[in-house]
């Protein structure tokens, strides 16, 4: 799984950016959309930076988001997923029976 894939949530628009290219992210560009995934490099790359990977590994082939379904989830949409929505600070890693819900170390002392 791509480790260094983020996912983010522009503060002043409703926009989430779910995957992140991460040649932009190395050069401190912050916030640009990969539209591409190389699975040998398991990297996300934009539209501009995919044309540079493609001149350096000629016979690496990138996925598009045509075919989004087979890029891997983003880290930071699995962070998201696994953060508790009340202690923002634990991460949901059990569940409650009685109660049938999911919860986090806190969750469980607090109120089950």
């Amino acid at each position: 799984m791509a480790t260094s894939s983020q996912s983010s949530v522009e503060p002043s628009s409703n926009e989430v950016k779910d995957y992140i290219c991460n040649a932009c992210e190395d050069q401190n560009t912050v916030g640009t959309s990969a539209d591409f995934y190389c699975k040998q490099c398991e990297r996300f790359y934009c539209g501009n930076c995919i044309h540079l990977h493609g001149k350096l590994f000629a016979k690496h082939n990138s996925i598009g988001r045509v075919d989004i379904d087979k890029w891997p989830v983003s880290k930071k949409v699995v962070d998201f997923l696994q953060t508790c929505d009340v202690h923002k600070e634990h991460k949901i890693d059990q569940f409650c029976n009685l109660h049938k819900h999911l919860c986090c170390p806190q969750c469980v002392s607090d109120q089950h």
